[in-house]
């Protein structure tokens, strides 16, 4: 473990040497190119962002799009559901009323008979 600490200050010396070393070689250097480099950067990042911008405007655009399709959908799915059920109903309706007309009609019960039997009681 003592090794290890000794190499990484070591290490740590002779980076801290270097850059006094080149320090004075490097810094005219970076202060000329670093400005445009700096601003390129910048420049670039802000056409990104503008472009990026675009892209998720133009497919927000496209979702709202497809969202109020889906509803359209939606709604003529459900109103056709709707006017399906009234037809059933209907058509429903009619058959019973067919099959009423068809069927022999029975005698309606003797009321008075069992009117009689329950004042005889």
């Amino acid at each position: 473990m003592a090794v290890l600490t000794t190499t990484n200050i070591l290490v740590g010396v002779g980076a801290a040497v270097a850059a006094t070393v080149l320090a004075p070689v490097l810094l005219p250097v970076l202060s000329t190119t670093g400005r445009p480099l700096a601003k390129s950067m910048l420049k670039a990042g802000m056409l990104f962002y503008e472009k990026s911008r675009e892209a998720l405007a133009v497919a927000g655009e496209v979702a709202e799009d497809l969202m109020a399709e889906i509803r359209a959908e939606e709604a003529l799915r459900r109103a056709s559901a709707a006017s399906g059920a009234a037809d059933d109903a209907a058509h429903n309706a009619a058959a019973h009323r067919e099959a009423d007309d068809a069927a022999p009609q029975t005698p309606a019960p003797d009321v008075a008979r069992h009117d009689g039997m329950a004042a005889a009681r």
